[in-house]
């Protein structure tokens, strides 16, 4: 059967198991290295997992899920309750990875971290990119993704990062073209209506349980009398078709094109791979 998704993550997106290399005038690994690393095997799980519940959505083996039933109605109405559930756990996926490639991206490439004073003067400045004890490497990684933000947020770090470290001006160049095009996309939208405001119905789900029980007509005007009314209505088969119809044609070329620019600038030493 031929794969649903035409951009292979395995050959293209995997990071290394393991790499030869000789001990003899090889760098030891950087901060900047394992950050990057770190983070590439991040992006790789997160990416399997969104591709994982698409396929399990589109997957006719509902006893994976739950026992079936011999009631046809109560068993297809399961099937759509569990499809329309990992319908929606991909979406979340999918957006997570999004926003992930902005760590990615930042982790790689910022290089000091700055201490303030209660007034908001500098006090001090730590080097991230050098090499740290373990306890130390890991609280600079924590502090310095808590400086990510989404590339259209006022003071993001994007445009500094450019000017103080130019081998990752492509890098974020991708980043922000990207957002542009994705940032108000139904997929987005919806990601931060189900983030911020609620959980959507799906047509598959909802239609077989038939409609409301009464309406309210006042002045030749339907008046709400069923919460139905008035919570977001979506498909599941349409949110599929557009996560794989995303995934094809925007996110696999865009996170493709990113690592290759990212290992370009950062060029981790090959230690970091075993």
């Amino acid at each position: 059967m031929e794969d649903i998704f035409t951009g292979d993550i395995f050959e293209k997106i995997q990071p290394p198991h393991s790499v030869t290399f000789n001990l003899v005038g090889t760098a030891l690994p950087t901060n900047q290295d394992i950050y990057f690393v770190a983070k590439w095997h991040e992006i790789f799980e997160r990416y399997t997992t969104a591709r994982l519940f698409v396929r399990k959505a589109l997957d006719d083996n509902w006893d994976y899920w739950f026992h079936k039933v011999e009631d046809e109605k109560i068993q297809h109405a399961l099937e759509n309750k569990f499809k329309a559930e990992l319908y929606e756990t991909a979406l979340l996926s999918y957006n997570i990875l999004v926003d992930l490639t902005w760590a990615w991206t930042y982790v790689s490439a910022e290089y000091l971290l700055y201490v303030f004073d209660d007034e908001g003067n500098v006090t001090n400045a730590k080097d991230v990119c050098g090499m740290h004890p373990i306890e130390e490497a890991y609280e600079l990684l924590r502090k310095t993704e808590n400086g990510v933000s989404t590339p259209h947020a006022e003071g993001n770090p994007f445009n500094y990062l450019k000017v103080m470290r130019p081998e990752f001006s492509d890098a974020v160049d991708t980043i922000i073209e990207f957002w542009k095009a994705f940032s108000n996309s139904s997929i987005r939208n919806l990601y931060n209506f189900v983030k911020h405001k609620g959980k959507p119905l799906y047509e598959e789900v909802e239609k077989p349980r038939g409609g409301k029980i009464m309406s309210i007509l006042i002045v030749n005007e339907e008046y709400p009398s069923d919460i139905r009314d008035v919570q977001k209505m979506i498909s599941v088969e349409q949110g599929l078709k557009e996560l794989i119809d995303f995934d094809n044609k925007m996110l696999f070329p865009y996170i493709e094109k990113l690592l290759n620019q990212l290992k370009a600038a950062v060029e981790p030493s090959p230690m970091t791979f075993l």
